[in-house]
């Protein structure tokens, strides 16, 4: 009997805030940018034609990068940043073009790239429907900054961490990229790219980066309140793009717990 009490209250326990998450009891916004894009998260008329335009980017590009980065552009618009993809598979012609015009895209010959061979993808933000890459101005900057932190977060590596170099607009999936490389050096086929059916939903990876902690605020990286909304995201999780906000005061009373 004793068992079956002890077995009710875990149910319980792990139950109360699976509920509330899916009937989105807490409709309190997320913190975005102090000034935030125009219909940055708006369905507009028009998005039929960037949708068509963005497929021909996705096109060769690794099914999980894109997965991770709709994600990502998905997180952006919600605190108020539009970006976009810009680049995808690049071919080695084009590679070489960029190397030879000097203008410092690539420091990289054909082949020898990520882009050519479907591992990396270019963004850029946007301010009133125009792209910049202009780091002078706050909001731009801020975006990019933001993107970098999401896209790692997703496991994936961004240009603006290097050393080197800054592309901050630069992603890539690192590991599989030196795989094809190497493949062509050596004259194989490259890799088939098939999607990993196992890999973290990345909405639950972005939780944080959305979730509004109870000041307002958005929890920082690795902060404890990070980790309660990680660990209530993985918890219950929700249909991909589309994470919903969990109750605060359910989360603080049910997930009170630091990682070491």
């Amino acid at each position: 009997m004793k068992t079956k009490i002890i077995l009710f209250y875990l149910a319980l326990i792990f139950a109360i805030p699976c509920v509330a998450h899916t009937t989105s009891a807490y409709n309190e916004r997320p913190m975005i940018s102090e000034n935030p894009i125009k219909n940055a998260n708006e369905t507009q008329w028009w998005n039929f034609f960037k949708k068509k335009k963005h497929e021909r980017i996705w096109k060769g590009v690794h099914p999980d990068m894109r997965t991770k980065l709709e994600a990502v552009y998905s997180a952006m618009a919600k605190r108020g940043f539009d970006i976009r993809p810009m680049e995808g598979l690049r071919s080695e012609a084009r590679q070489a073009s960029l190397l030879a015009s000097g203008s410092g895209v690539t420091t990289v010959g054909a082949g020898m790239s990520c882009h050519n061979h479907g591992y990396a993808i270019d963004s850029v933000m946007y301010v009133d429907g125009k792209p910049t890459w202009d780091m002078d101005n706050q909001h731009v900057r801020d975006g990019y900054l933001l993107f970098g932190e999401m896209v790692q977060a997703v496991g994936l590596e961004w240009g603006g961490a290097w050393t080197t170099i800054k592309d901050y607009p630069h992603v890539e999936m690192q590991s599989e990229c030196r795989v094809a490389i190497r493949a062509k050096r050596s004259g194989q086929k490259p890799p088939v790219m098939v999607a990993d059916p196992m890999q973290l939903p990345p909405d639950i990876l972005l939780a944080s980066f959305v979730q509004p902690s109870p000041n307002g605020t958005i929890c920082t990286f690795d902060s404890p309140c990070e980790q309660q909304i990680f660990f209530a995201a993985m918890m219950c999780p929700t249909p991909l793009h589309t994470p919903e906000p969990l109750p605060w005061s359910v989360m603080s009373g049910y997930y009170a717990y630091s990682w070491t």
